[in-house]
């Protein structure tokens, strides 16, 4: 179980500078020091077993989870400790309509693993030089979007978003198809539309891989 001095110790406590706060994140603060925001850990810490709590209860009906983190350290967390697990994850670039209209996207999906395929099994060859090109640079930008959610079947049961002010896109459109979202909330963030949001420091990747691998556990 995580303590203070383990969230202090991974700098999840750094905030954003005091003139990009969000005034929404204020429940949230613990003060100020140079310029900068610092986030209240008891509140971070009793966030956070919250939401372990949800998460474990998700597993236990073999829910599915979607991490999204668009942002680079986030991309790096994922690479890291995401890739070749049982979790689906964007960290590339999301795709509008991924959760509102996935039906839609889903065939873009089963093309872009059809198109894969080819390419793997040298199928491809059947095409001219050309057109090969062209294929390659078509499969390049479809595994940006979808390489993380090639397998999803359906939407998740939760979204956990590692950068709420960029991924907002994401989360407006978990809130119409109620798909619940946990979200690391840096002090320049807007909390509303998050139902577990963790106050963090979300531009470190020491605090995001900390907090990743703290939510990974109840996911085991």
């Amino acid at each position: 179980m995580a303590t203070v001095k383990d969230l202090f110790k991974n700098f999840v406590h750094i905030g954003q500078r005091t003139d990009r706060w969000n005034p929404k994140m204020r429940q949230f603060l613990h003060g100020k020091e140079k310029g900068v925001h610092i986030l209240n850990l008891e509140k971070t810490l009793e966030r956070l077993e919250e939401v372990k709590k949800f998460l474990a209860a998700t597993r236990l009906k073999n829910g599915k989870v979607l991490f999204v983190g668009t942002k680079p350290q986030s991309a790096l967390v994922i690479s890291k400790v995401l890739k070749g697990g049982n979790h689906f994850y964007v960290d590339e670039k999301w795709s509008p309509g991924l959760l509102t209209n996935f039906k839609e996207l889903r065939k873009r999906i089963d093309y872009y693993l059809n198109l894969k395929s080819q390419f793997d099994s040298g199928e491809i060859k059947k095409y001219t030089k050309k057109e090969i090109s062209k294929f390659k640079k078509e499969l390049e930008k479809l595994d940006a979007s979808y390489h993380g959610v090639a397998e999803m079947r359906k939407k998740p049961d939760v979204m956990i978003v590692l950068d709420a002010v960029i991924n907002r896109l994401a989360i407006a459109e978990a809130n119409i198809v109620h798909v619940p979202v946990v979200a690391l909330v840096d002090s320049n963030a807007n909390p509303d539309g998050i139902a577990f949001p963790i106050p963090a420091n979300d531009d470190s990747v020491k605090s995001v891989r900390f907090l990743v691998e703290e939510l990974l556990e109840s996911l085991k």
